[in-house]
C-alpha cells in the first residue's frame, strides 16, 4: 500500500538580506508579494454579546440593548468553574450551555460596487443564523466543527455603517453530528473560531469547501528524493456578467522565498461560469522533502491575472514527500521506516472550554512536539486551521476525523456527517500534516459511505477504521487501516497494518510502556497514541484530572511526559520521577542512559540498569526502579553512557513553603495584542532553597495590570487557582493595544511575585500578517560547447561560433592528435560573446589570457543527471585560466554557480580550482575547488561552485576561473547566473 501525498530553507541568510533591497512597490506587503482586490480582515474584535437561555422557535432575539457586554472572539457562551458551574448532567449533555449566543458588531465596509464580499467562519457551535442590517442572508446546520462562508454582497452598504448579527445555536439537534446520542466530551458553545472578511474580484478562487473542485487542490503524485511531481487544480469562478480572460499564474516558492516553479495558463472563463485549471511542473533541483526530523514548507502562490493585470490570490502550504504501509515491514516516510508515537488531542481549555485563540493551538502542538512525538490522533471532530498550520510547522502528522462519537443518527445526521466529512477534508487536505482520514464512527468501526467519500475528496491518503474490539470488527474493513483502541489488553490481530488510536496511560508510564511495547512485537503495527494528551471535560463518569494523562488540564507536564522524552528524543534524559510515582520504598527514573546511579544526600544508593520486564521487552528505554524508601533529603540521579556522566537530575523533599515565584510559558511565539492571544502563567509554591513544593495545594490569587486581563477575574476555580503538584496556572489575555502587562500572584502564607510581559503589536489584516517575500528570480542556465555539443535539457547553447580544428603532429609529419580550437585566441583580436536572454542587453564574453588557444572537450560516458552539461565544454593547457567578462549587467544582487568535470581520469587531484571575481563590491578570491574527474561517475553531480556576486548596472564584472595545481587543466562546462531584477 503506497500514498504519495503533496505534503521551507534554501537560500543562504546572506542572501536573503541583499535580495530585501528590492522593496515592494506597495506598503505593508513585503517584497514581491501581489498586491490584488482581494481583502480578507480578522474582525474578532468589538462584539456586542449576549447569552438567551431560554430560546423557543422561531429564532430571534428576545433580550434588550443593555443586555449585551462587549467580548472579542473566539469566544464562549459562558466561562465555567472546573466543576462546569455546577450543573448536573448525563452524557448526552443536555442541558450544559444548551443555549443561543447573539453576537453583533457594526462594520463599516468600504468597496466598490462590482466586489464581492463574504463573512467566512472557520466554525460555529452549531446552528448558525446570520443577518445583515436587519435582513437574514441564511444559516448554516452541517457541523459546529467546520467552516463555512456566506455570500452578503447584495446586503451590504458600502462606505456606511453595516450590522452584523450572529446566533450561534448549541442547542441539540438530533440532525447535526455528533448530537443525537451520547458523548465522551463537552461540546461548548459560543462563535469560538476567527471570523473573517472578505473582499473579492466577481472573479475569484472559489472557497476550498464549496464543493469538491473548489479552491486549490495540491497533489505530488512522482516523488523521490531528488525530484518531485507537482499538480495544482485551481477553480476559479466568474461572477460577473459579461465573459472575461482569466490568466492564472501559479508559483512554487521555496523557505527563502525563491521561486523555483513558475506554471501559467490561460482561458476566458463565461459569464456566471467556471473554469478548473489543471497545472503539472516539478521541483528537479535542491529538493527537500517534508518530515517531522524536517519538515520543511514551500508556498503555493496562485496568482489570477486578467489583462496582465493581478486581480486575486490565494496561498497554500506545500510539504512534499511519500509514505507508504508494507506489510510486515511497517510504516514509511520518504522512505525510512518510521515508527508513529502519539497521542490524542481534545481541543478545551479551562475555563473558555473550545474557544481557544490560535497561541494555545500553537502551544499544544508545541508540547507534543516537545515530548518527541511525531503524530497526534484528533479526537474527535476536525480541529482548528491554527492547530494544522502548527503540525505543519513543528513537523506533526496528523490523524484527522469527522465529528462522531459511538452515536448513529437517521439520514439527515448521516447526510451532515458525510458534509462534514467533506468540508474537513477540502479544508485540511494541502496540509502536509495530514497522515489519513478517519472513515468511521468511533467505537463502532469502519463505514463504508465515509470511507468511498474520503476517497472521492482525496484519493492519495488512507482512511482508518477507528474500531474498538469491544463494539465492532477486529479489522479495517472497507478501511485502509485497522486503527482500533484498546484500554483491557486485549489481542490485536496481525494479520493487517494497524496504528493503535487509543490506549490507556498510567502514573508511573508503565502502562504507556507495555502498549508501545506491544505495538513492536509485530512489524504489521505501525504505532500507538495515548489517550489522552491532556486531561478533559466529560460527563462520562471518571473523566475528570488524572496524573495519569501526559499533561494536565492546565497542560502542566505529568510524569508520563518525562518517560515519552527519555524514550523519543536522541538527548540524553535523566528524570527522577516524583511523589505520584515514587512511593512506597520505590523511586522510579526515566533515563534513555546506560545506566543510572542514583545518590541520597550525596550517598549512593545504587547504580543500575534499566528494569528488565516482559511486558516492556521491546520498549529502547523502560524506566529504572530503586528499591529506597525516600521520606526526607535530596535525591540526586546521574545518567552514564559509555560509563561518563551525561546527564542528571535533583529531586529534593521540600521543606516549609515560602515564597511564589511567576513564569510565563511564552513557547517560542510572540505574544500578540489581538484581543485574543493567551498565555499560561505558572505561579510555582517554592520553600526557603527554591524547591517546588509537590504536594502544596495554595489557593494562589492572581492580579492583572496594564495591556491585558486575566481569563475568569472573578471564576471559581479560575482565581484563585488551586495549585496542581505545587503549580497554579493562570491564563492572561492580550487587549487590543501592544504595552506592558504586569501580573502579581500571592496566597496566604506565602512571599508574593510579580511578572512584566510585554506583548507586540497586531494586524487585522491576515493577508499583511501572513505575506512572506516572494523572490521571482531570474535565471539563465547555459551550456557551454563547441558545434555540435550535446545540449543539456532546458539549458541554453553558448556555442561560440565556428571552431577550427588544429592538426597536432609529432615533428616528422606524423599526424599524433587533432584537437578541436574554440575561436578565442590572441591572433584573432577578439573573444567569444554570449547574450543574455534573461537579463537583455547583457552579455558574457570569453578573454583570452595565455599564449595558447582554448580548446573544446568532449567527454563521453557521464551518467549523472547533467550528463550532457560535462559531456563537453571549454579546456585550457597546463596552467592557463579562463576569464570571463559579464557586461551590462543590471545593478542588483546576483548568485552565480560554474561547472567543472575534467575530460580525463586523473586520480589525484589535490588542490583544483580557484575562482577570483572583480565586481562593484570587491575584488576577492571566493572559493576554491576541486573538480571531478572521470567518465562515470555513478549518480554524483559533478563538481559546482555557488558564490554571488554585486553589479553596479555599469561597470563589467571578471570572472577568473584558474586551476591551482600543476598538471590539472582548467575546464568550464557551463555557468548559471540568476537574480532579482529592479
Amino acid at each position: 500500500m503506497k500514498f504519495t501525498q503533496h505534503l521551507r530553507h534554501g537560500l543562504s541568510t546572506i542572501l536573503i538580506l541583499c535580495f530585501c533591497n528590492f522593496s515592494s512597490a506597495f506598503q505593508n506587503l513585503p517584497p514581491g508579494f501581489p498586491k490584488t482586490e482581494r481583502e480578507k480582515i480578522n474582525i474578532n474584535t468589538d462584539w456586542n454579546f449576549y447569552l438567551e437561555k431560554n430560546q423557543r422557535d422561531p429564532i430571534q432575539f428576545r433580550g434588550t440593548d443593555k443586555d449585551w457586554e462587549k467580548v472579542n472572539l473566539p469566544h464562549g457562551l459562558e466561562l465555567f468553574s472546573n466543576d462546569l458551574n455546577g450543573v448536573k448532567d448525563d452524557d448526552r449533555q443536555l442541558t450544559f450551555q444548551r443555549a443561543v449566543g447573539w453576537y453583533s458588531r457594526t462594520l463599516t465596509i468600504e468597496g466598490t460596487p462590482d466586489q464581492k464580499i463574504f463573512l467566512e467562519f472557520e466554525g460555529v457551535h452549531q446552528l448558525t443564523h446570520l443577518w445583515v442590517n436587519g435582513q437574514l442572508v441564511g444559516k448554516h446546520e452541517v457541523s459546529g466543527y467546520t467552516p463555512f462562508h456566506f455570500d452578503i454582497t447584495k446586503y451590504v452598504k458600502l462606505g456606511a455603517k453595516n450590522t452584523i448579527t450572529v446566533s450561534a445555536d448549541n442547542r441539540r439537534y438530533a440532525h447535526i453530528p455528533p448530537d443525537g446520542h451520547q458523548l465522551d466530551f463537552i461540546k461548548f458553545g459560543g462563535l469560538y473560531r476567527d471570523v473573517y472578511l472578505v473582499k473579492t474580484n466577481p472573479m475569484h478562487i472559489s472557497f476550498p469547501w464549496e464543493e469538491g473542485s473548489a479552491g486549490v487542490h495540491l497533489t505530488t503524485p512522482a516523488v523521490t528524493a531528488t525530484n518531485a511531481t507537482i499538480t495544482v487544480k485551481t477553480h476559479i469562478k466568474n461572477e460577473s456578467a459579461v465573459a472575461r480572460p482569466c490568466t492564472l499564474l501559479t508559483r512554487i516558492i521555496d523557505a527563502d522565498g525563491r521561486v523555483v516553479l513558475r506554471m501559467q495558463k490561460h482561458t476566458t472563463i463565461t459569464a456566471g461560469g467556471s473554469h478548473t485549471f489543471r497545472q503539472t511542473g516539478g521541483i528537479t533541483e535542491n529538493l527537500h522533502l517534508w518530515s517531522p526530523a524536517n519538515p520543511y514548507l514551500y508556498r503555493v502562490n496562485s496568482l489570477v491575472l486578467e489583462g496582465g493585470k493581478a486581480i486575486d490570490f490565494v496561498e497554500n502550504p506545500l510539504g512534499i514527500r511519500w509514505f507508504e504501509f508494507v506489510r510486515g515491514e511497517g510504516f514509511f516516510l520518504n522512505g525510512e521506516n518510521i515508527e508513529l508515537v502519539g497521542a490524542n488531542r481534545h481541543q478545551a481549555y479551562p475555563f473558555i472550554g473550545d474557544a481557544v485563540p490560535n497561541s494555545l493551538h500553537w502551544k499544544d502542538a508545541y508540547q507534543m512536539k516537545q515530548a518527541g512525538f511525531n503524530i497526534v490522533r484528533l479526537a474527535h471532530y476536525p480541529h482548528d486551521n491554527a492547530f494544522i498550520e502548527a503540525c505543519d510547522r513543528l513537523g506533526l502528522l496528523v490523524f484527522e476525523e469527522p465529528p462522531t462519537w459511538i452515536g448513529i443518527g437517521n439520514e439527515d445526521w448521516f447526510a451532515n456527517l458525510e458534509e462534514a466529512a467533506r468540508r474537513m477534508i477540502r479544508n485540511h487536505r494541502n496540509h502536509p500534516s495530514i497522515l489519513m482520514w478517519g472513515a468511521a464512527i468511533n467505537h463502532r468501526g469502519p463505514v463504508e459511505r465515509l470511507h468511498y467519500l474520503c476517497k472521492e475528496e482525496d484519493p492519495y491518503r488512507p482512511t482508518a477504521s477507528n474500531g474498538s474490539p469491544w463494539t465492532g470488527p477486529r479489522n479495517s474493513g472497507i478501511c485502509d487501516l485497522y486503527t482500533p483502541m484498546d484500554y483491557q489488553l486485549m489481542p490485536i490481530y496481525d494479520d493487517e497494518i494497524s496504528f493503535l488510536c487509543e490506549h490507556g496511560s498510567s502514573p508511573d508510564a508503565l502502562r504507556n510502556q507495555t502498549e508501545l511495547s506491544r505495538s513492536r512485537a509485530s512489524k504489521n503495527r505501525v504505532g500507538v497514541a495515548v489517550w489522552t494528551a491532556h486531561d478533559y471535560h466529560s460527563y462520562k463518569p471518571n473523566r475528570q484530572m488524572y496524573p495519569r494523562r501526559v499533561w494536565s488540564w492546565y497542560r502542566v507536564p505529568n510524569e508520563p511526559f518525562y518517560w515519552y522524552q527519555s524514550e523519543l528524543l536522541e538527548q540524553a534524559v535523566v528524570h527522577i520521577a516524583d511523589e505520584r510515582v515514587s512511593k512506597n520504598g520505590q523511586v522510579v527514573v526515566f533515563s534513555n542512559c546506560q545506566e543510572v546511579q542514583l545518590y541520597h544526600n550525596g550517598k549512593l544508593v545504587a547504580r543500575q540498569f534499566p528494569d528488565v520486564r516482559p511486558e516492556t521487552q521491546h520498549v529502547h528505554h523502560p524506566s529504572f526502579t530503586f528499591d529506597f524508601d525516600w521520606k526526607t533529603g535530596k535525591l540526586e540521579a546521574i545518567g552514564l553512557r559509555n560509563g561518563q556522566e551525561v546527564q542528571k537530575h535533583v529531586l529534593e523533599k521540600g521543606g516549609q513553603a515560602k515564597r511564589l515565584k511567576l513564569i510565563a510559558e511564552m513557547d517560542e511565539q510572540a505574544f500578540l495584542a489581538n484581543g485574543s492571544d493567551i498565555k499560561m502563567i505558572r505561579a510555582m509554591v517554592l520553600d526557603e532553597k527554591g524547591n517546588l513544593l509537590r504536594d502544596a495545594r495554595s489557593l494562589v490569587t492572581f492580579s492583572v495590570e496594564g495591556a491585558g486581563r486575566l481569563i475568569g477575574e472573578k471564576l471559581k476555580d479560575a482565581n484563585p487557582n488551586e495549585a496542581y503538584y505545587g503549580i497554579a496556572s493562570a491564563m492572561i489575555q492580550s487587549s487590543s493595544q501592544a504595552g506592558l502587562i504586569r501580573i502579581k500572584a500571592s496566597a496566604e502564607g506565602l512571599q508574593s511575585d510579580e511578572l512584566d510581559i510585554q506583548t507586540e503589536a497586531a494586524t487585522t489584516n491576515y493577508i499583511a500578517a501572513s505575506a512572506n517575500p516572494i523572490y521571482d528570480l531570474v535565471r539563465e542556465r547555459i551550456d557551454i560547447g563547441g558545434n555540435g555539443q550535446f545540449l543539456q535539457f532546458d539549458w541554453q547553447a553558448w556555442t561560440g561560433g565556428e571552431d577550427k580544428t588544429l592538426k597536432i603532429g609529432d615533428g616528422d609529419g606524423m599526424l599524433v592528435r587533432e584537437e578541436r580550437i574554440a575561436p578565442v585566441h590572441p591572433s584573432s583580436g577578439k573573444g567569444m560573446t554570449y547574450s543574455l536572454k534573461a537579463f537583455p542587453g547583457a552579455s558574457i564574453r570569453v578573454v583570452e589570457s595565455a599564449s595558447d588557444p582554448l580548446k573544446w572537450t568532449t567527454n563521453w560516458g557521464q551518467s549523472s543527471e547533467l550528463a550532457y552539461l560535462t559531456m563537453d565544454g571549454l579546456e585550457t593547457n597546463d596552467g592557463q585560466s579562463i576569464l570571463l567578462k559579464i557586461q551590462q549587467l543590471p545593478k542588483g544582487i546576483y548568485r552565480i554557480r560554474s561547472w567543472h568535470h575534467l575530460s580525463k581520469a586523473y586520480k589525484k587531484v589535490q588542490d583544483g580550482y580557484e575562482i577570483e571575481v572583480d565586481d562593484a563590491s570587491s575584488k576577492r578570491s571566493v572559493r576554491s575547488i576541486r573538480p571531478t574527474s572521470g567518465h562515470y561517475m555513478e549518480k554524483k553531480q559533478p563538481a559546482s561552485c555557488h558564490f554571488k556576486l554585486t553589479s553596479d548596472g555599469q561597470n563589467d564584472i571578471s570572472l577568473l576561473f584558474k586551476s591551482t595545481e600543476k598538471g590539472i587543466p582548467m575546464i568550464l562546462n557551463g555557468i548559471e547566473i540568476e537574480g532579482i531584477l529592479p
